[in-house]
C-alpha cells in the first residue's frame, strides 16, 4: 500500500489524480485512467478533496459498492479499451479514519497501448503533461498504433523505389567498414545486391523485384530521395558555445553531402568527441587505438538515438552540443519506461534492422544495456550522471550527456611546446592551456602573446584579456583581465607577465568573486600570508549566490529535480502566487539562468549553471 498523507505533503501532484466523489464515480476518473496509463502510470485518489488549493482527506462513502462498480467498467470494452489493473493496483485504503479508494495504475505496455475510453479511439485517448490530462492528437495515436505491432517497421518495403536509388558510394562506404571489421567473412564475396539483401537493406515485391526496406531507405538513400517517403525526415548536429551564434552545424538537406543516417553519424561523430575531457588516442573515427570508455558512450548515445527514432515523427533527430552537455533528441517516445531504460538489460529498439547494420560494423553493439552502460561510466569517472526525458505532442525522447571539455568556447587552433614538443588545441577567446611540468591548467582568453616561465626558460604562446592564472607557490586560480604588464612575487623573485585593468579574481577558498581595477598596489593573500603586486582601484566583492532571492534558489532547485515542474505546483510549494512565480522565472531568464525548451505543453525548463 502507498502512503497516502506522504503523497499528499510532497506536492508531486503530476502523477496524483485526486477526486472527491462523494456521489457515484466520476466520468473524469476515465479520462485520468487513459491519460496514466498512456503516459508513465500514476495514482488516482477517491475521497480527497481540494480545498484551498491544498488536497485534503474526505473519504468516499460505501466504498466497497464503488470498488465494484470501477471493475465492472475496466472490464467492459465498450467502456475501457484495455484493462491494465491488477488486483494489488485497486483497493480501499484507511486514511485518518476515512475510507479512500486508490487506484495505482501502471504505464501500459506498448502493446496495449493506445488505452482509450468510450470507444473511441482518436477522441477517447488521453495523456498526461504537467498542467494535466489532455486530448492525444491523432498522430500522437498514430505513434502509438506504429508501436503496437512486434513487426519491425524499419524492415518494411518501399515498394515506389528500386534498390538502385540508393547511393552506390555510400553502399562501398559500408562495405570497406564492414571488411575491415570482418575481413574473414563470407558476405564480403556477395554482390552488392546478395549484400544489402543479406544485411535487410532490401527486399523482393510481388514481381521479384529487389526495393530497399525502410532501414536501407534511411541508412543509404540521399536526401531527396528520403524525404520523398518520409516528408518530416529530419537530420541536425549543432554546435553551440554561447547564446549568439551556432559554431558547427550539420544538417541532412543542405545538398553538400547524402544526408543518411550512416553518413550523418560519421560526419558528427568526430565532432562531437573532439575536445572532450579523456586521455585518447584514435587512429580514425572507429579504429580503437587506445579508445576510451567516455569515447565509447558518446559514439553509444549517438547509435541509440538513430536507432531508436520514430521517421515518421516530426522534428527529426536533433544533436546539440554546448559548453557543458551534449543533448540527443529524437521523434518517439521511450518503448520501454524511464526506469526500465536507465536501468538496463531489455532491448526493444524501434528499428531492429537499423540496430543491425550499426552493429554489423561494431557500432551500438550492446543491446539493452547502452543506457545503463554510459551512466556507468559516467559515475566512475565523477561527472554528472545523464538523464532521460520523454515528451509528448509531439513524441520525442532526450538524452542528455553532461560533459566537460577541455577548453571553453572554441575556435580551433594548435601551438606546440619548443622544448618538449608537445601538442596542445587552444581556442580564442576563452582557452585551456596546460603547464606540462606542473599540469597545472590555464585558462586564456587573449590576442597573441608570448610569455616566459621564468624556471624552465619555455616559451608559450597564449592570448590576453581574461585569463586564469596559477599561483605556483600556493596552486591557487586566479582570473585577470589585462593589457600587458609585469609584476613580481615578492616572495620567489619570479615575474609574471598579466594585464589590467578590470580584472575579476576569485578566492578559491570562500568562493567570492572580486573585481579588481589597477594602478599599482600590494595585497597579501589572507590564506597563505604572501604578498601580490597588482594593480587596482574600484574594487568591487561579492558572493555570487546573492544574486538570487530566497525564493528564485528554491525555484531553480525543484526545476533541477524536475524540469517540467508548472508554475502552479511552484506556486503550492513556495506559497507565493503563480504571477509572482512567473515573474521570478522572467527574471531568472533575462540573467540567463533557465531557458524554456520546447511548448508550454510537453516542453520542461533547463537550469543553465
Amino acid at each position: 500500500m502507498i502512503d497516502i498523507e506522504k503523497i499528499i505533503r510532497s506536492h508531486e501532484h503530476s502523477r496524483l489524480e485526486a477526486k472527491k466523489a462523494l456521489g457515484g464515480i466520476p466520468n473524469s476518473v476515465w479520462e485520468s485512467y487513459s491519460a496514466f496509463a498512456n503516459t508513465e502510470g500514476g495514482i488516482i485518489l477517491l475521497g480527497v478533496s481540494e480545498v484551498d488549493s491544498k488536497l485534503v482527506v474526505t473519504g468516499v462513502k460505501e466504498a466497497q459498492k464503488k470498488l465494484k462498480s470501477i471493475w465492472d467498467v475496466l472490464n467492459d470494452r465498450s467502456k475501457i479499451s484495455n484493462n491494465v489493473l491488477l488486483e494489488k493496483h485497486l483497493y480501499i485504503q484507511q486514511v485518518s479514519g476515512y475510507e479512500v479508494i486508490v487506484m495505482d495504475v501502471p504505464r501500459a505496455d506498448r502493446h496495449d497501448k493506445p488505452v482509450y475510453i468510450n470507444n473511441n479511439l482518436f477522441d477517447g485517448t488521453f495523456r498526461r503533461n504537467a498542467e494535466g490530462d489532455y486530448h492525444c492528437s491523432q498522430q500522437e495515436v498514430k505513434a502509438m498504433l506504429r508501436d503496437q505491432s512486434d513487426l519491425p517497421i524499419d524492415s518494411s518495403v518501399i515498394y515506389e523505389l528500386s534498390w538502385q536509388d540508393l547511393d552506390s558510394d555510400c553502399i562501398s562506404r559500408y562495405r570497406n567498414r564492414f571488411a575491415s571489421f570482418k575481413p574473414a567473412h563470407v558476405w564480403n564475396g556477395l554482390d552488392t545486391i546478395e549484400f544489402l539483401s543479406k544485411t535487410g537493406s532490401v527486399r523482393k515485391n510481388e514481381n521479384g523485384v529487389f526495393c530497399p526496406t525502410l532501414a536501407g531507405l534511411l541508412m543509404f538513400g540521399t536526401d531527396d530521395i528520403i524525404t520523398r517517403i518520409l516528408p518530416d525526415y529530419f537530420l541536425d548536429y549543432r554546435e553551440k558555445y554561447d547564446d549568439n551564434r551556432w559554431s558547427d552545424r550539420v544538417v541532412s538537406n543542405s545538398g553538400d553531402w547524402s544526408g543518411n543516417i550512416f553518413d550523418f553519424f560519421f560526419k558528427i561523430i568526430d565532432r562531437l568527441t573532439a575536445d572532450i575531457k579523456r586521455p585518447f588516442r584514435m587512429r580514425n573515427s572507429i579504429e580503437r587505438d587506445d579508445d576510451t570508455a567516455v569515447n565509447v558512450a558518446v559514439r553509444e548515445a549517438l547509435a541509440n538515438s538513430v536507432i531508436h527514432a520514430d521517421y515518421y515523427g516530426r522534428q527529426g533527430i536533433v544533436v546539440e552540443k554546448r559548453k557543458n552537455e551534449i543533448s540527443f533528441s529524437n521523434p518517439g517516445g521511450c518503448r520501454l519506461s524511464v526506469k526500465e531504460a536507465m536501468e538496463g538489460g531489455i532491448s526493444d529498439p524501434r528499428n531492429p534492422t537499423i540496430f543491425k547494420l550499426f552493429s554489423l560494423i561494431e557500432i551500438g553493439e550492446r543491446a539493452g544495456s547502452g543506457i545503463f552502460n554510459i551512466c556507468s561510466v559516467w559515475n566512475r569517472i565523477e561527472w554528472k550522471i545523464p538523464s532521460l526525458h520523454q515528451y509528448f505532442s509531439p513524441d520525442r525522447t532526450t538524452f542528455i550527456l553532461p560533459i566537460e571539455l577541455e577548453h571553453e568556447d572554441l575556435s580551433n587552433r594548435v601551438t606546440v611546446n619548443e622544448d618538449s614538443r608537445k601538442k596542445v588545441t587552444v581556442n580564442t577567446p576563452n582557452r585551456v592551456t596546460v603547464n606540462e611540468d606542473s599540469r597545472k591548467k590555464v585558462t586564456v582568453n587573449a590576442p597573441n602573446r608570448v610569455t616566459v616561465n621564468e624556471d624552465s626558460d619555455k616559451k608559450v604562446t597564449v592570448n590576453a584579456a581574461e585569463r586564469v592564472t596559477v599561483n605556483e607557490d600556493s596552486g591557487k586560480k586566479v582570473t585577470v583581465n589585462t593589457p600587458n604588464r609585469v609584476t613580481e612575487n615578492k616572495d620567489s623573485g619570479k615575474k609574471v607577465t598579466v594585464n589590467t585593468p578590470d580584472r575579476v579574481t576569485e578566492n578559491k577558498d570562500s568562493g567570492k568573486k572580486v573585481t579588481v581595477n589597477t594602478p599599482d598596489r600590494v595585497t597579501e593573500n589572507k590564506d597563505s600570508g604572501k604578498k601580490v603586486t597588482e594593480n587596482t582601484a574600484d574594487r568591487v566583492t561579492g558572493n555570487s549566490d546573492n544574486e538570487f532571492t530566497v525564493n528564485q534558489k528554491i525555484i531553480i532547485d525543484n526545476i533541477i529535480k524536475n524540469p517540467q515542474i508548472a508554475a502552479k505546483e511552484l506556486s503550492s510549494i513556495i506559497g507565493i502566487s503563480e504571477r509572482k512565480i512567473k515573474d521570478n522565472i522572467a527574471k531568472l531568464k533575462s540573467k540567463g539562468i533557465l531557458d524554456r525548451i520546447g511548448p508550454d505543453k510537453g516542453g520542461y525548463w533547463r537550469v543553465n549553471r
